[in-house]
């Protein structure tokens, strides 16, 4: 019997939250050494050690809680089984297993925004937890397309989320987009933006006040 250890690791960044699929050899990776599995943007997702081949650790960054989780894998497990790892509030935050199905949780996403928030114990906080919810969907998207960059050539982006607002940060100028999230009206205003090009060194708002009043201007 032929054992392949390829495998594909699925995995969303903690720092600018874009999803990330990496190749996975099992019996590659090298003995008594950490191997680092890095995103775009140059933060670490997610490490990988074994001292004999037999036991694996992995240390996780987590997106859903901002916490370093540590698990415990043994061969059999990652060769004979598809493996979801979780948050401690049950979220799915990494996926180690056959391509085919780590293809399809590219599609559907390895992590709810919206159950994301409703399971932080933050809810109270927001000031509109479904509207926020939304408007973090249609961020991933356009990350995910490649459709959030800044105008200094540079599209590594921070996403920081706030009790009425989403921030987005680039990591290169330090320029911020700031996109409210209060109201039927922002979210709108979001839905219909088919990219998002920040300005460098500056700061920028998406808002759909400044939206109205821009358009009541231009009557």
């Amino acid at each position: 019997m032929v054992i392949h250890g390829h495998k594909t690791l699925l995995v969303r960044c903690h720092i600018c939250g874009r999803m990330r699929i990496y190749n996975l050899n099992i019996f590659g990776i090298p003995k008594e050494e950490e191997t680092e599995y890095k995103c775009i943007c140059g933060e670490t997702n997610i490490s990988i050690k074994t001292m004999d081949y037999k036991i694996y650790w992995l240390k996780l960054n987590c997106f859903a809680c901002n916490n370093k989780h540590i698990y415990r894998y043994t061969l059999k497990e990652l060769l004979e089984k598809d493996n979801f790892i979780f948050c401690a509030n049950k979220l799915r935050v990494c996926f180690i297993g056959e391509e085919e199905k780590a293809k399809e949780l590219m599609d559907e996403d390895i992590v709810d925004f919206e159950e994301l928030l409703k399971n932080s114990g933050f809810d109270n906080y927001f000031e509109n937890l479904k509207i926020l919810g939304e408007c973090l969907k249609k961020l991933n998207k356009l990350n995910k397309e490649g459709n959030i960059s800044c105008d200094c050539g540079s599209n590594s982006v921070v996403i920081e989320v706030f009790s009425d607002r989403v921030e987005l940060k680039c990591l290169n100028c330090n320029s911020i987009q700031i996109i409210y999230a209060e109201t039927e009206e922002d979210l709108e205003v979001l839905m219909r933006k088919e990219k998002i090009l920040m300005q460098k060194h500056n700061i920028a708002y998406i808002d759909s006040i400044i939206e109205k009043n821009k358009n009541t201007k231009e009557k």
